[in-house]
């Protein structure tokens, strides 16, 4: 695929069920890269220049994800959103050392040198040790400071041997698929004060509608505690899908703190909830009065 080309050039006309170009081989080959992490669109196949009606279902649900008008036919907003998404996609996908998705917020822990830099996908592993540490007894609470110390490692193998897994103190996907699901089943059942989330750092990883997996789950627990502050953020429930009411709830917080409400959570939303989560948690900021505004 050409990067350039797609996020340079525009066709002569809108792109519409029927035609037959380049312009929409290329558009189909953007759509099938970004569908590997906003699941919502449907992945095409054959991806040739006939502009077809299971192309169109997959341009709608581009559009409704990103807040488009959602007519099924690439003019120029959204041919020039599908370049950026894509080229976003693909420099996400480069940060992952070993080609993982970048809708996974933990990649394997395999080729992290011990001690040396503070990673979220550490911090997060971190977090959920701490959280099995207080149902079970052989797995310690361990600092969450994003580090991949001898303590993580021995809390990792410790969860590992709890629960019959090779102790290799290593997240591989079975250790990490173990490990979610166990902290999932906990802190679903808890009501969103009983919750502690510590700052996460961004994980580099965009969020929309179709995303899954752990960032979501923090997310959508950020909203979740936030909605009981703030009446103009509904209420979600977390369950580590990107769902329409994610989307909503994540639209109304950009909104109240003077984002565009485009639903996508990217670094700066995701900062803006660290930041408004830890103000009403735990008090780090000044309470506002009325929306963010006042806080400045």
């Amino acid at each position: 695929m050409n990067i350039t080309a797609i996020q340079q050039t525009y066709p002569p006309s809108p792109l519409k069920l029927g035609d037959d170009n380049h312009y929409v081989f290329l558009a189909k080959t953007a759509l099938n890269v970004i569908s590997a992490n906003y699941h919502a669109i449907p992945v095409l196949s054959p991806v040739d220049n006939l502009y077809d009606e299971n192309m169109e279902l997959a341009v709608k649900a581009f559009q409704r994800i990103f807040d488009l008008p959602e007519t099924g036919i690439i003019d120029k907003a959204t041919w020039f959103k599908m370049g950026e998404i894509h080229a976003s996609v693909v420099r996400l996908a480069e940060l992952s050392a070993r080609g993982v998705l970048v809708g996974d917020v933990v990649e394997d822990i395999t080729e992290v040198e011990e001690g040396v830099q503070v990673l979220p996908r550490v911090q997060m592993v971190q977090f959920f040790l701490n959280v099995l540490s207080a149902y079970y007894d052989s797995v310690p609470a361990v600092d969450i400071d994003g580090i991949f110390g001898p303590q993580t490692k021995s809390g990792i193998i410790a969860f590992q041997k709890t629960m019959n897994l090779p102790a290799t103190g290593l997240i591989d996907e079975q250790t990490w698929t173990a490990m979610y699901r166990s902290v999932l089943g906990i802190l679903r059942e808890l009501p969103p004060a009983a919750v502690e989330l510590p700052s996460f750092l961004y994980p580099d990883v965009l969020y929309a509608e179709g995303s899954e997996k752990a960032g979501v789950f923090i997310i959508q627990e950020i909203l979740a505690y936030l909605s009981t502050m703030i009446p103009e953020i509904p209420f979600v429930r977390p369950d580590g899908i990107f769902g329409p009411e994610t989307t909503a709830s994540v639209k109304a917080f950009q909104k109240y703190t003077g984002l565009e409400p485009d639903g996508i959570v990217d670094e700066e939303t995701w900062n803006r909830l660290i930041e408004m989560y830890r103000q009403f948690r735990f008090g780090d900021y000044p309470l506002p009065e009325t929306g963010f505004n006042s806080m400045q």
